[in-house]
């Protein structure tokens, strides 16, 4: 199953991750492929270094460049030829469109009001982290 996540998700699930531990686990059994284009790629990079961020993973005693490489070790890259416009007030959000439909993704996994509020993308559910773990169980 192919799923594009926003970068917000991809945080918690990194750094304050209790409730996304299953989504991180998914992941990494590679029962659900991470979609990512090279923008989507650069906007998680330059989130996970805030300082806010560093200090996170200090505390907790993470490697963020190790973890982010098995994250993107068990994921896909793709180049998306649409350009979408849809949300003003975060022109990134629109990557994560992008992304989604670049990769026919099944789902979009977002907790961020401005994709949510959209509830589906070119026939992609949009749905908060978890709903789709509830979703990906039941279809176990």
């Amino acid at each position: 199953m192919k799923i594009a996540a926003d970068t917000n998700v991809l945080i918690s699930m990194l750094l304050w991750g209790k409730s996304l531990e299953q989504l991180f686990t998914l992941v990494n059994r590679r029962q659900i492929i991470l979609c990512f284009s090279p923008e989507t790629i650069d906007e998680l990079i330059r989130v996970v270094n805030y300082s806010n961020m560093k200090k996170q993973a200090q505390k907790l005693k993470i490697n963020t460049d190790a973890l982010l490489d098995k994250l993107l070790a068990a994921s896909a890259i793709y180049y998306p030829d649409t350009n979408v416009n849809i949300i003003k007030d975060d022109p990134s959000d629109n990557r994560l469109l992008e992304t989604a439909y670049a990769a026919q993704a099944e789902y979009i996994i977002s907790g961020d009001r401005h994709l949510t509020q959209l509830k589906q993308f070119r026939n992609i559910p949009i749905v908060r982290p978890a709903l789709f773990l509830q979703i990906f169980n039941r279809k176990k």
